[in-house]
């Protein structure tokens, strides 16, 4: 990676960028820097950023993104979406936030694959999150190189669901969140039967909430 090729790199669609705690997943309470991208192959329907599914004239510099976020003095750097793998230029913006020494992590729904990411993936957390309306599907090079696998526990996800074969090396390794739907009650309920269920055929899951909504931040 070579830091004269970073002011060349092309824009990114970018919704918002913000700091804030990580609320979800593994790495849950890191402070860091949200890099929110536009767009998204998918359509869920308890989405809590609707106004990224769409492909829009939003353009940023990615040097304009980096000065941002640098501003922030955080060194963690979640990218999010929409969907960061449906995003051409995704490459060209971990390459200059690993440039710069920060710690990358990226929040995807798993049914992308984008080559130009290959030379960075293993400096990158990788968090997959499958999708119900994607029937679960991750595509196989992503499952070589993520950290972790979150299920959103909602209406749709069953018992099977988590155990098909490409899931269960996750849940051996105990890198299984669930994650009840918008915090509610009844999935918080069904998310601990799943968890219980799971923990009693050996594996180990961990039952998180969306905690920067119970912090009552963003």
């Amino acid at each position: 990676m070579l830091r004269d090729k970073v002011g060349t790199a092309p824009a990114v669609s970018l919704n918002e960028i913000y700091p804030s705690l990580q609320g979800e997943g593994l790495l849950v309470g890191t402070p860091c820097v949200f890099i929110r991208l536009q767009g998204c192959n998918l359509r869920c329907s308890w989405c809590d950023q609707p106004s990224a599914l769409d492909k829009e004239d939003s353009s940023v510099s990615v040097k304009a993104v980096l000065e941002e976020v640098k501003a922030f003095g955080l060194n963690h750097v979640v990218i999010t979406g929409g969907e960061p793998f449906f995003e051409p230029s995704l490459g060209k913006l971990v390459e200059a936030l690993l440039v710069d020494n920060l710690s990358v992590q990226i929040e995807t729904n798993g049914t992308l694959w984008n080559p130009a990411m290959e030379p960075f993936i293993d400096y990158v957390h990788i968090t997959i999150s499958p999708k119900a309306v994607a029937n679960f599907f991750v595509h196989r090079t992503l499952l070589r190189y993520a950290k972790e696998i979150k299920f959103v526990v909602d209406e749709s996800l069953n018992l099977g669901d988590v155990l098909r074969g490409n899931f269960i090396p996750f849940l051996k390794k105990g890198k299984v969140v669930l994650q009840p739907e918008g915090n509610r009650r009844e999935m918080l309920k069904k998310a601990i039967d799943i968890g219980s269920k799971l923990s009693k055929r050996g594996f180990k899951v961990r039952v998180i909430p969306q905690m920067h909504k119970l912090l009552g931040i963003r």
